[in-house]
């Protein structure tokens, strides 16, 4: 693939990670930053932002640990919106947001299909080592947290922003389980991804050639 379509699809990455988390937050950023869809929406934003000029110049890509986590998050994101969440009475946007539909859309499926296809396609391959799985799960894990002291300090209904991990509803045996399997999951998810990055060609998007440097006579 050429390095001026890695760039086009990575800047369009970008400014459709912006509009997702804009729309989904504009009543309220501060308050949407407690879901994991945001801020893995918001994550992908910076990086992609960095990838996309480091492409334009041909140089400094974003390290591996960085993008192969972001790849990982945001496909948390849409796996779980998609198989768990979608056919819940969940909703990050208030009802009578006109553009509540179009801003799942973009933040639960759109961008992370179009993150993890330009993990595929552009990233250099090969630079994964297996303990990164659970390394990256040290994220996860201190959003859980963040969650659970959140809800903690609050008072009333809808403390947790996840129902499986509302402790109201669950309880610590239920919450412990949740955690178990969808820990469990993350995971085998990031294994997958350094599997998936061992196998696949290197793959790097061409930088320019160095221009060789002048000897003097």
């Amino acid at each position: 693939m050429g390095r001026p379509l890695a760039a086009l699809f990575r800047i369009a990455v970008l400014i459709t990670a912006v509009i997702g988390v804009y729309l989904t937050s504009k009543d309220g950023f501060a308050s949407s930053l407690v879901y994991f869809t945001i801020q893995s929406n918001a994550l992908v934003a910076v990086v992609f932002a960095w990838a996309s000029w480091a492409t334009v110049r041909g140089s400094g890509q974003p390290p591996a640990w960085l993008k192969g986590g972001s790849t990982l998050y945001i496909a948390i994101t849409g796996l779980v919106y998609n198989l768990v969440l979608a056919d819940a009475p969940f909703q990050m946007t208030p009802a009578s947001s006109g553009t509540a539909d179009l801003s799942n859309q973009l933040v639960h499926v759109i961008v992370p299909i179009a993150a993890v296809a330009d993990w595929l396609l552009f990233d250099e391959h090969r630079r994964f080592r297996w303990a990164a799985a659970a390394a990256w799960l040290a994220y996860p894990v201190g959003y859980l947290v963040f969650a659970l002291v959140r809800g903690a300090l609050l008072d009333g209904p809808n403390r947790y922003p996840y129902p499986f991990i509302d402790l109201d509803v669950l309880g610590y045996d239920g919450l412990a389980l949740n955690l178990l399997i969808y820990g469990g999951a993350f995971w085998l998810l990031g294994l997958v991804l350094v599997a998936a990055d061992r196998i696949l060609p290197r793959n790097a998007v061409p930088t320019p050639e160095p221009v060789p440097e002048r000897v003097a006579a």
